[in-house]
């Protein structure tokens, strides 16, 4: 649904009347309330499920389950119908047939090996049980001619009572953090030049926008941000103007590029969340551990293999450990420790009723940050043994490359690691550190390794370095080529020399002595009135990759004044591309050490180096073949 056409015509639209009426209560001294993201994209759900008649049955595409959890849970589900879910899967279960449910709904992307596997799923029920159910196909976020063309090569598009689609927009993972949670957003802008992805930021913007008013100054960094503002400035010329602008809450806007900052996105992140997001993988703010680790709990009768985290900032302890720096945890999780002792300790103090009636009151408190705090200690502990001699010495390389230390010369560790068939992510990071550092690798050093990397890790990987190539992370050397990264380390101070990790002054605590690029950029951008622009720092954006401008966004002429958010300057800030939590963490402490700055970061996708490169390195020919085959 184009809800924002209707939002901006002003047709009746109860849940958005609902929605609009909880917006205007949802600003604070702590910035913009995200959460009608959430329940706009419920309503979305469930106005797609009422259209479905009868007992439903779902079936996901697996890649949608952990967004979809942030949004809805099963007992609302429940409610409206649905009375088992499965994944999507080659064939319909035999007791889905048996129970003769009247509806089953898919709920999936629009890539084609979800319709190849539809496919084979509908042929899995015989032409007999197909009449007596209704089959329903949904779209997240969009349906695409590709697909519905492969639909009709199979010929079965006949056998959906409805083919919709649900515009799933911005998904709040935090206070201040949203995300599209678009799997290949890189892959898809940066080397194969799909655009769809671009035109679903541009449609999340409008959706703010619509809510949150014009915001009236946009910073754009990078190619893919100047396609996403053109986008918005159609867009918004297809929508009728409103009768009534609303007051812009949003200052200023940063579209940024990721090609901007791939330095960022292939370091080693050190922050606690970013830890665990390297060693483990963060998906819908959850991950996923050994269970072993977490044997203390008298709860669990029997050691399972894996226990999943939550690590959102309902957990209090989290919350205050996510964005520090790792050396720091262990003091401050000692520290927490000792007040839930001291808290428990109160017990013993309580002489009167009224002492002890007041402590009884703090109990659950005590008891679930205790419990927070076990949780918290096992995963430090789980990071501590992961930290292992390798780890630290791919750190040390990436820190002497960043500093520009013999990059254009051959690395004889990187050499070592391909020799030995260390993993190929661990290897392509460095290569690509080295290879952003010297701004591309001198010909004969970019075949070595290209030459090396084949013969050891397989001849596929041509098509590897072409992605690598294209995406710019590792790449030769052009003739007469001008300097950038050098350069711009120098002018932006991006390495910074004894860094207290325990208590930062600098945002480059996030990466040990490295300060992130964007985040860098961000804050000189908003130091001052961004309504200046890029103008005052022409000598840093004559190094960055263009275009690069600010631009003025008209509004209507009731929207002109500016909303008083009580001396703060909120700033949205869109990585298009992906972002990392290293990158949240750091804006994080600007926002902290700068009351009057306040920041929501939006993003394509929560990445680190390790699933950027897994995106982008193509799997061996023989990877999913059975071992009979080979």
């Amino acid at each position: 649904k184009q809800w924002y056409q209707r939002r901006v015509r002003g047709d009746s639209d109860p849940v958005l009347f609902t929605i609009g009426s909880q917006i205007m209560n949802e600003f604070s001294s702590d910035g913009i309330k995200l959460s009608f993201l959430r329940e706009l994209a419920r309503s979305e759900l469930l106005d797609h499920i009422k259209v479905c008649e009868g007992s439903k049955v779902m079936f996901w595409d697996p890649s949608l389950k952990g967004p979809f959890n942030l949004i809805i849970d099963w007992p609302t589900l429940k409610k409206h119908g649905v009375v088992s879910m499965f994944d999507l899967q080659e064939r319909i279960p035999s007791d889905v047939l048996e129970n003769k449910w009247q509806s089953v709904v898919l709920l999936i992307r629009p890539e084609i090996k979800m319709i190849d596997l539809i496919n084979r799923s509908i042929r899995s029920v015989s032409t007999s049980q197909r009449r007596e159910i209704d089959f329903h196909i949904i779209f997240v976020s969009r349906r695409s001619t590709m697909c519905m063309r492969r639909l009709e090569e199979y010929k079965v598009v006949g056998e959906f009572k409805t083919i919709s689609e649900l515009e799933l927009d911005l998904i709040p993972f935090d206070h201040d953090l949203i995300t599209l949670e678009l799997e290949q957003s890189f892959r898809e802008i940066f080397f194969e030049g799909d655009d769809t992805c671009l035109y679903q930021v541009a449609r999340s913007l409008m959706t703010l926008q619509t809510c949150y008013g014009v915001i009236p100054n946009v910073t754009v960094l990078g190619e893919s941000a100047k396609k996403v503002l053109d986008m918005i400035e159609r867009m918004r010329q297809e929508v009728p103007p409103a009768d009534k602008a609303v007051v812009p809450k949003i200052e200023n806007l940063i579209l940024v590029d990721r090609r901007i900052d791939l330095m960022t996105m292939v370091s080693s992140q050190v922050t606690y969340e970013g830890l665990i997001d390297e060693l483990y993988g963060i998906r819908n703010n959850q991950a996923s551990f050994p269970g072993a680790a977490f044997q203390y709990d008298d709860e669990i009768q029997e050691v399972v293999a894996a226990k999943m985290v939550s690590l959102t900032s309902s957990d209090p302890i989290f919350k205050e450990a996510r964005d520090l720096h790792f050396n720091a945890v262990g003091h401050f999780l000692s520290s927490k420790a000792r007040q839930i002792s001291a808290a428990y300790d109160e017990k013993k103090d309580a002489k009167s009723l009224s002492q002890l009636k007041t402590f009884v009151g703090k109990l659950p408190h005590i008891q679930a940050e205790k419990k927070a705090l076990e949780i918290q200690t096992s995963i430090a502990a789980l990071i501590r043994k992961g930290l292992d001699k390798d780890y630290y010495d791919c750190f040390a390389i990436e820190q002497e490359l960043r500093e520009g230390l013999d990059v254009d010369k051959l690395n004889a560790p990187i050499e070592e690691m391909i020799y030995r068939q260390a993993p190929l992510t661990k290897v392509l990071r460095l290569i690509a550190v080295q290879c952003i550092a010297s701004d591309g690798l001198r010909p004969k050093l970019y075949e070595f390794y290209k030459r090396e990397v084949l013969q050891a890790y397989g001849y596929h990987h041509l098509l590897t370095f072409d992605r690598l190539e294209k995406s710019r992370l590792v790449y030769m050397q052009e003739k007469n080529q001008a300097t950038s990264y050098p350069t711009l380390r120098s002018k932006m101070k991006l390495c910074v020399d004894n860094v207290n990790e325990k208590d930062p002054t600098d945002i480059s605590y996030v990466y040990s002595g490295y300060a992130p690029l964007t985040v860098r950029l961000i804050n000189w951008l908003t130091q001052g009135s961004q309504r200046e622009g890029l103008t005052y720092l022409d000598d840093i954006v004559k190094y960055l990759p263009k275009p690069c401008f600010t631009k003025k966004q008209k509004s209507a002429p009731a929207s002109q004044e500016r909303w008083d958010g009580g001396g703060e300057v909120h700033t949205l800030i869109y990585f298009i591309g992906g972002c990392t939590y290293a990158e949240v963490s750091a804006l994080r402490f600007l926002a902290q050490n700068h009351p009057n700055k306040q920041f929501t970061i939006a993003t394509t996708k929560m990445l680190n180096g390790n699933t950027l490169l897994d995106s982008i390195i193509e799997p061996s020919p023989t990877e999913g073949v059975p071992e009979f085959m080979l």
